[in-house]
């Protein structure tokens, strides 16, 4: 709300001439030259210190605050809120400050981690579709043999997700900088020790456990497992590459576990894609038996139709089923073939060692440090601590300007007339 012309008088006189605050031969000169009573300035600046318009030390405290943050148009009042952060720019920096430290002293007292980082793509096989049957799939097909698949495909960001990889890293040995002799990741991470204050367990105990117990060396694991999650990063690019990074405490155990990543994948793959190769060839092999088997059955039919029934002696319903027994010894020896012939590749396919997996980059002891950015953390810091010091000042500040109103209907009225 406005003040009233009266009010703004006063508070210019104030701005212009701040000694009429302590001094009574000033105050009374500037009154008579303003067509004031002293008594009028003098009860006015007692009403401005009661309120907190003006400070204990004697400073002026006040700005512009007749404007409204917002306006007659329900709009937000740009104008006032500058002058609102004009008016408490000491606040702003304070807090600002206040918070800039707040971040420098968590970035000096955080843990530092060091990254390595391995890069690959799959190759091979690996990147196509079919398997080692494709070939086969479509006269699989026409001859009713079922079970015959392509080979599975693997997607390298879930291997390096799996609980399974991450429970290896865990309870795998690991030659650090703390434990020469190595110690696995629950032991190098001290989650084996009791903590001395755990707000969760002392929460827990108020709470019934449902006659659940969990084995401690579970419990701890899975634990690591969580903590494992936030460290192992994997990035698929468009290409195709993969990125995998790995933050530690340790950069030469850093470097020892991307590494190791990275050959769990190119094992884990080789087992699978030979296990695979294994049970297809373990497949054909035991449809080739049957095919085998088979042929050997319409052969000996064939062959015994032949001797009852000499073809010199063929009627057209002999020559009829003579034709059908053929048929089928002929459909029985092709299905036969073309399962020796897979039967010799599955047999290669299990020999050979094929290449799934190449590995550009592999993993190296950082130079630096990866976290915390101690820059980029105080930076951000005194930019929150500004945006929080904003909303702070504006509310502030609505005080002064309701105060105002309460000011205005505190005149008398010869005061008023004034």
């Amino acid at each position: 709300m406005d003040l009233t012309p009266h009010e703004k008088k006063i508070l210019e006189l104030i701005r212009k001439y701040p000694k009429v605050v302590t001094d009574p031969n000033i105050r009374r000169q500037i009154a008579e030259k303003n067509s004031l009573s002293e008594k009028t300035l003098r009860n006015r600046i007692a009403d401005f210190k009661k309120y907190g318009l003006l400070g204990k030390d004697k400073k002026i405290e006040i700005e512009k605050i007749t404007k409204s943050f917002i306006t007659d148009n329900d709009e937000i009042n740009l104008a006032a809120v500058w002058d609102t952060i004009k008016l408490k720019h000491r606040l702003i920096t304070l807090i600002s400050i206040l918070c800039a430290l707040a971040g420098l002293t968590y970035s000096v007292v955080a843990t530092i981690y060091f990254e390595s980082t391995i890069s690959m793509y799959p190759a091979g096989e690996l990147s196509q579709t079919g398997g080692i049957l494709g070939d086969f799939q479509g006269l699989s097909k026409t001859f009713g043999i079922g079970s015959l698949g392509p080979a599975p495909t693997y997607n390298i960001p879930d291997i390096i997700n799996s609980r399974r990889l991450k429970k290896d890293i865990v309870l795998k040995t690991w030659k650090n900088a703390e434990f020469s002799q190595g110690s696995n990741l629950i032991k190098y991470w001290k989650l084996d020790r009791p903590k001395l204050f755990s707000p969760r367990k002392w929460i827990s105990r108020f709470f019934p456990s449902g006659n659940f117990i969990s084995d401690p060396q579970d419990i701890l694991i899975y634990e690591a497992i969580l903590e494992l999650d936030e460290l192992i990063s994997v990035k698929e690019e468009i290409s195709g590459l993969i990125t995998v990074s790995v933050l530690m405490q340790d950069p030469n155990l850093t470097a020892s576990i991307a590494n190791y990543i990275a050959e769990y994948v190119i094992e884990f793959i080789s087992v699978e894609q030979h296990r695979e190769a294994v049970k297809n060839k373990v497949f054909i092999y035991d449809q080739k038996m049957e095919a085998k088997n088979e042929l050997a059955l319409s052969e000996e039919e064939l062959t015994e139709f032949r001797k009852q029934h000499p073809i010199t002696l063929d009627t057209p319903d002999l020559q009829l089923a003579r034709g059908r027994l053929i048929r089928n010894v002929e459909e029985n020896q092709a299905v036969y073939i073309t399962l020796r012939q897979q039967f010799e590749i599955a047999k290669i396919e299990e020999a050979k060692e094929n290449l799934l997996v190449n590995i550009l980059d592999t993993a190296e002891p950082a130079v630096k440090k990866a976290k915390p950015k101690r820059a980029l953390i105080v930076i951000l810091s005194l930019l929150g601590g500004f945006m929080i010091a904003i909303p702070i000042s504006l509310f502030s500040n609505r005080d002064r300007l309701e105060l105002s109103d309460i000011l205005v209907e505190g005149l008398s009225p010869s005061e008023k007339v004034q």
